[in-house]
């Protein structure tokens, strides 16, 4: 993306799935995933406020579709937090899975999208 702010943001979440898999490969990802959710959900938040403040600030035309995606995203991570607090364990591989999609489809593809727009208006 070129944009030191956010490409930090997205860095840490890949050190938040890479938290997730070390312990999973450690026998450990149950006790993790609700810390972890919790440290997720508070930081996408952030994030995508952060990043849209961004494109609106600067008029990005795909503000509507990627506001929608970060929204898709918010309510996923809701729902598998309800489902940890209400007992159930066996959600670190679908957080994992889950996580490692979000970076491949969203992070790698769609947020390459704004960068040039917001570097041609000032951002960096």
């Amino acid at each position: 993306m070129g944009v030191t702010k956010l490409d930090a943001q997205h860095g840490a979440f890949l050190g938040e799935l890479n938290k997730l898999h070390a312990a999973m490969m450690r026998g450990q990802g149950k006790s993790v995933t609700g810390p972890l959710l919790r440290n997720l959900i508070a930081g996408a938040r952030q994030h995508f406020s952060e990043e849209e403040e961004l494109m609106s600030s600067t008029g990005y035309p795909g503000l509507a579709h990627h506001s929608a995606e970060h929204q898709q995203f918010d309510r996923y991570l809701e729902e598998l937090n309800a489902r940890h607090e209400q007992g159930e364990n066996s959600l670190s591989i679908p957080l994992l899975r889950f996580m490692r999609d979000w970076l491949s489809t969203h992070i790698l593809q769609e947020d390459r999208e704004y960068g040039p727009w917001l570097h041609k208006h000032g951002v960096s």
